[in-house]
């Protein structure tokens, strides 16, 4: 295996606790591979912020908005702000944030959040004629739910999943059996009643915020360990923390925000992922009013709004913007630095770092394989991998992309210091679980593999967490909050309509002046 890795403003390592002891394996396994390991990570603004206070002053601009963060919320402000004066800034190369993507040859893959699923009628309407206008949904009057118009990137149902636990295959995570009809029993009066945005949820269940899931189910139906173990999976991947530690109304949204009992919605995955959303809000928007590869430094009140002071990378030089109003998009804990006068609101969330991994194989296969392959076998920080080879660009494609995630907690975030030098170990780990899968090597077909490190990837909805409303004084202050870390499950509805509603609060208020 080449050690030529690259390092995109800092590195971060996996904590001891989290590798396997390959030693012997590893000794086999470097005679027989041969490829390249990229490491992208923004884990290196800590230390950008201090360094480019010695960089020189440019220009100075001056512009009614300005959005902070470039993935899924700061895309959708910069829509709906898109005949505003506004300028947005985005630390990172790529837009799209934990929604972005990347290239290798042929193949165009996810580097964070990989599909959607169909809307249900009750949905929040704002964002579904959004949706409707960026021509990614329409209306199925006879199903009377949503639909993605992109067709082809639909996942087949018979390749939809499978999950693998302790050297066994089944075709759902949850295993089978009374306790898994006492579940659906308990949860199915809720079908209906938990719409997304989650702030529209009756406040009649509101109270399902304040418990742990865990408790909820050892009240109502003691699970025994081993299907405990499978909601803490589901519980993990989507939500980054176990059943213990995300609140009732989080666990009981997973299973009801659609009628998964009664059917399959239409599962919606494009090579890309959930870039494919933020592309279609970049189409619709002033490409000169966004700004890659700026970080915003440093944000101070004055009499009539905002100076702030931001950081042009490729250019090291700081650039100072005079604005009135701003929509936060990025995530609340860099708050702390940026503009401290913000950060206590904030400061009690904890975040699930994640790990993606893209290995890309120089064959494709003509196997019946699944999409997504669930790994329930041991390693509670492995959430199992995608598989191209289900998706539209097998056909094509001369090549094959598998995309494993690892979520990993809270605690492990300072551990994350050596990545570089851990990487080898932390992909040979992988491809011994996937191999485990398949039943056969993968090893000599793979071409390259690349790791995405997200040390701050996704808020987990504790007990307390969700419904909070981080904007009642925006129309005061005007600086307004938008990002799934402001009171909203992780996930691409929620981003997106927090970005449009913290816009509109912001357009009220101008609007009002």
């Amino acid at each position: 295996m080449k050690r030529r890795n690259f390092i995109k403003l800092g590195a971060l390592a996996l904590s001891p606790v989290l590798i396997k002891s390959l030693n012997d394996w590893m000794n086999s396994y470097h005679q027989k591979a041969d490829f390249d390991i990229e490491i992208l990570s923004d884990a290196g603004v800590g230390h950008l912020l201090w360094e480019s206070k010695s960089y020189p002053i440019g220009n100075e601009l001056t512009t009614e908005y300005l959005i902070v963060g470039g993935g899924i919320a700061g895309l959708s402000a910069a829509y709906q702000l898109r005949e505003e004066d506004f300028l947005l800034c985005e630390l990172s190369e790529r837009l799209g944030g934990s929604s972005s993507s990347n290239y290798h040859k042929d193949q165009h893959f996810a580097q964070g959040a990989h599909y959607d699923l169909a809307y249900p009628a009750y949905y929040g309407k704002e964002l579904l004629q959004v949706l409707f206008d960026l021509n990614i949904i329409d209306f199925d009057t006879a199903k009377q739910t949503w639909t993605f118009v992109d067709r082809h990137f639909l996942i087949d149902p018979t390749r939809e999943s499978i999950s693998f636990d302790k050297g066994q295959k089944r075709a759902d995570v949850l295993p089978e059996g009374k306790t898994k009809e006492r579940f659906e029993a308990l949860l199915r009066p809720f079908i209906g009643h938990m719409p997304m945005p989650t702030w529209s949820i009756d406040p009649a269940y509101h109270y399902l915020n304040e418990m742990t899931f865990y408790h909820f189910l050892m009240d109502k139906l003691q699970p025994d360990p081993h299907f405990m173990q499978a909601i803490d999976y589901a519980m993990l991947d989507d939500w980054g923390g176990t059943a213990k530690e995300v609140s009732a109304l989080a666990g009981i949204h997973y299973y009801t925000c659609r009628p998964y009992f009664d059917g399959n919605p239409e599962l919606f995955s494009p090579p890309e992922g959930n870039a494919y959303f933020a592309q279609k809000f970049i189409s619709k928007i002033p490409q000169q009013r966004l700004k890659n590869n700026h970080l915003v430094r440093q944000i101070n009140k004055t009499a009539t709004g905002f100076e702030v002071m931001v950081v042009d990378i490729k250019q090291q030089q700081q650039i100072k913007i005079n604005t009135t109003k701003i929509v936060y998009a990025a995530h609340k804990h860099t708050l702390k630095y940026i503009y401290p006068a913000a950060y206590p609101a904030f400061q009690s969330i904890e975040y699930a770092p994640w790990v993606a991994m893209n290995i890309i194989l120089n064959t494709k296969t003509t196997e019946k394989v699944f999409w997504q392959n669930e790994y329930l076998s041991g390693d509670s920080n492995f959430m199992g991998f995608v598989d191209s080879a289900s998706q539209f660009n097998t056909l094509t494609n001369e090549r094959r992309t598998l995309t494993a995630y690892y979520c990993l907690k809270p605690s492990d975030r300072k551990a994350l210091l050596k990545i570089d030098q851990t990487a080898p170990t932390l992909v040979a780990q992988t491809i011994e679980y996937i191999e485990e899968v398949f039943g056969k090597s993968i090893t000599p077909q793979i071409e390259k593999v690349y790791l995405k490190v997200m040390g701050h990837a996704m808020p987990i909805p504790a007990p307390n967490y969700l419904l909070r409303d981080f904007n009642k004084e925006a129309t005061i202050t005007g600086i307004a909050f938008a990002g799934v870390d402001g009171g909203r499950l992780p996930l691409f509805f929620e981003a997106a309509d927090s970005g449009l509603q913290a816009a509109k609060i912001l357009q009220q208020k101008m609007t009002k002046g």
